[in-house]
C-alpha cells in the first residue's frame, strides 16, 4: 500500500485568511496574504513564542473552520487509489484532539494523524507529500519523494508542481502513479 502524507493548513482548509485575521486582531501590522512571499513573513513583527501562540489558538478552535470544498473528494480519491493517508500538521501536541475532532466532523478520510514539528520523519516509505511549506516540500524533494501541493505566495518560486486546487494536485499524483505503474510493467 502506498503511503501519502497530507498537510492540513492551506492544504485541506484556507488557513492563511484566518491567520491574517488573528494577527491583525492582535494588533500586528501584517502585510496582505499576497505579500507573504517568505515563509517566515511574520519574523520582523513578532517573536516565535507570540506567533506560535496565535497558531495554537487557531488550531485549538479547528472545528469552527470548514475544509476546502474539494477536501473530501481529494482524500476519498486518494483512498480509492489505494493510498494509506497520513494526515500531518505542524502543530503542538495539545491540538491533537481538536484536530481529530475536525477531521471526524467533516468526515475527512485518513489512516493516521500526526501533529509534529518535522514531517520528514514520516518520509521513509512514503510515495509523497501534499503540503504548502517550502521547507517541508524542499525536504521531500531532497528525499526523492513526490512533493506537491497548493500554490501559495510563500512557495510559488520553488520550481515544484504546485496547483490552484486539489483536483489539479490529484491529477498530478495520478501522473506520478502512472509513471510507477509503467516502470513496474516494463
Amino acid at each position: 500500500m502506498l503511503r501519502i502524507i497530507v498537510d492540513i493548513d492551506n492544504t485541506l482548509w484556507s488557513f492563511a485568511p484566518v491567520l491574517y485575521e488573528y494577527l491583525s486582531d492582535a494588533g500586528f501590522s501584517i502585510p496582505s496574504i499576497k505579500e507573504w512571499n517568505e515563509w517566515q513573513f511574520w519574523d520582523n513583527d513578532m517573536n516565535k513564542k507570540t506567533f506560535y501562540g496565535i497558531l495554537k489558538q487557531i488550531h485549538m478552535r479547528q472545528e469552527e473552520f470548514d475544509p476546502y470544498e474539494d477536501a473530501i473528494f481529494f482524500l476519498n480519491s486518494l483512498k480509492d487509489r489505494g493510498f494509506y493517508i497520513l494526515i500531518a500538521s505542524h502543530r503542538e501536541q495539545e491540538t491533537y484532539d481538536p484536530t481529530l475532532q475536525w477531521l471526524q466532523k467533516y468526515k475527512l478520510p485518513f489512516d493516521e494523524l500526526h501533529v509534529l514539528n518535522d514531517k520528514s520523519i514520516l518520509f521513509d516509505g512514503a510515495f509523497g507529500i501534499v503540503d504548502d511549506s517550502p521547507i517541508t516540500l524542499d525536504k521531500a524533494r531532497r528525499a526523492g519523494i513526490v512533493a506537491t501541493g497548493l500554490l501559495c505566495p510563500w512557495n510559488k518560486n520553488m520550481g515544484l508542481p504546485l496547483f490552484d486546487g486539489l483536483p489539479e494536485v490529484l491529477s498530478y499524483i495520478d501522473g506520478e502513479l502512472a509513471k510507477i505503474h509503467s516502470f513496474v510493467e516494463v
